[in-house]
C-alpha cells in the first residue's frame, strides 16, 4: 500500500517530492488517477504506507498540502483517509 498526496499541479508536486526527500522520505512524482482528480488534470505524490503521516506533517508545516490523501490499496483502489 502506499498514499497519494493530490497536489493542484505539476510544479507543486514536484516542490513537495523535494521537500520530502530532504526530509529522507522517499517520494514519487506522477499524474492522479482519473477517477480521484476533478478535472483529470491533477497530480499528486506517492510515499510508502509506513511514511503517510510524516509526509502529511510535513507539507502542512511547509504550507504544500493543498489537497486530499488517498490510501491505494493492492487492488488498485482507493480510500481517503485525514491526518
Amino acid at each position: 500500500m502506499r498514499y497519494l498526496i493530490m497536489c493542484r499541479s505539476l510544479t507543486y508536486a514536484q516542490r513537495a517530492a523535494k521537500i520530502l526527500e530532504r526530509h529522507a522520505i522517499s517520494a514519487g512524482v506522477t499524474k492522479a488517477p482519473a477517477g480521484l482528480s476533478g478535472n483529470g488534470c491533477s497530480y499528486c505524490v506517492t510515499v510508502s504506507y509506513g511514511k503517510g503521516i510524516a509526509a502529511a506533517d510535513i507539507l502542512r508545516r511547509e504550507g504544500l498540502l493543498q489537497g486530499k490523501i488517498f490510501e491505494q490499496h493492492p487492488d488498485n483502489t482507493f480510500k481517503e483517509v485525514f491526518f
